[in-house]
């Protein structure tokens, strides 16, 4: 087989649309009960590409929920589609590659809870040197902060490794964490993942459980009322379209990379 050569990866990445892209290690992020490395999805894997793309600024400022869910739809959607032409990339070229979902789906067990991605994007970001960890446990870009989504392809290719960046994006900024609605940031790089969900995914599974609870042992009568409820429309709604975040407040206070109005 003839070699890849990372470069010539980055191009066909950028060519496809991404707005930067790094290669590590597969042996980047070890997997651990609460986090995944590339080898989780491809025991043979040698390399991980992983590539971001700006998540619009007017869309995650909007106050139209519609609007903020319509991009995240969008943007997860492209990311898995360059995941899968890279991977196409390499499996003509006689490799193996495995896409890793940008997003959904989810493993869903109780050691992880829906909180754990087939691959943990951020540090595989980081250690391709696409951007740093912030104090909101979010991959920070010189370019464009937290203001991204990632995606990824693990292959059985050779790839040169990117250095990890070292460069403090933060510094004496707690922007974030005072911007957040629920405290879940209060100490610095670390979430409380409970207070988090429950802003962010006002419709998950902890709302679904405290809609069931609430309605399903009342009189008849009174269930057919709860389907009136707007609350029961937006749990039918996003059971359609799929989870999203509702809550850009950490991202939106953060001023790396931050755009001047205009």
């Amino acid at each position: 087989m003839k070699r890849i050569r990372s470069k010539e990866i980055k191009a066909i990445a950028r060519e496809e649309g991404v707005d930067s892209v790094g290669v590590a290690s597969a042996d980047c992020v070890e997997t651990t009960p609460i986090r995944r490395g590339p080898r989780s999805v491809l025991p043979e894997a040698h390399s991980v590409v992983v590539f971001a793309k700006r998540m619009l600024t007017g869309s995650i400022e909007s106050p139209s929920n519609e609007v903020v869910t319509s991009q995240s739809l969008a943007l997860y959607e492209e990311l898995d589609r360059i995941s899968y032409v890279l991977g196409c990339f390499f499996e003509q070229r006689g490799y193996r590659a495995a896409t890793v979902p940008s997003y959904n789906p989810v493993e869903m067990t109780s050691e992880t809870k829906g909180f754990v991605g087939a691959v943990s994007l951020r540090h595989v970001g980081q250690a391709a040197g696409l951007g740093v960890l912030g104090k909101n446990n979010l991959l920070l870009t010189a370019h464009l902060g937290p203001r991204i989504r990632l995606g990824a392809i693990v292959t059985t290719a050779h790839l040169d490794p990117d250095k990890p960046l070292t460069d403090d994006l933060c510094g004496d900024c707690g922007a974030c964490m005072a911007a957040c609605p629920v405290d879940a940031l209060s100490e610095p790089g670390r979430t409380h993942t409970g207070r988090c969900v429950r802003k962010v995914l006002p419709h998950g599974l902890t709302g679904l459980i405290k809609y069931l609870t609430k309605n399903l042992d009342q009189p008849m009568d009174e269930i057919k009322q709860s389907f009136l409820d707007p609350n029961f429309w937006n749990l039918y709604h996003f059971l359609q379209v799929g989870l999203q975040y509702g809550c850009h407040a950490c991202i939106n206070a953060c001023p790396a990379g931050a755009a001047k109005p205009g």
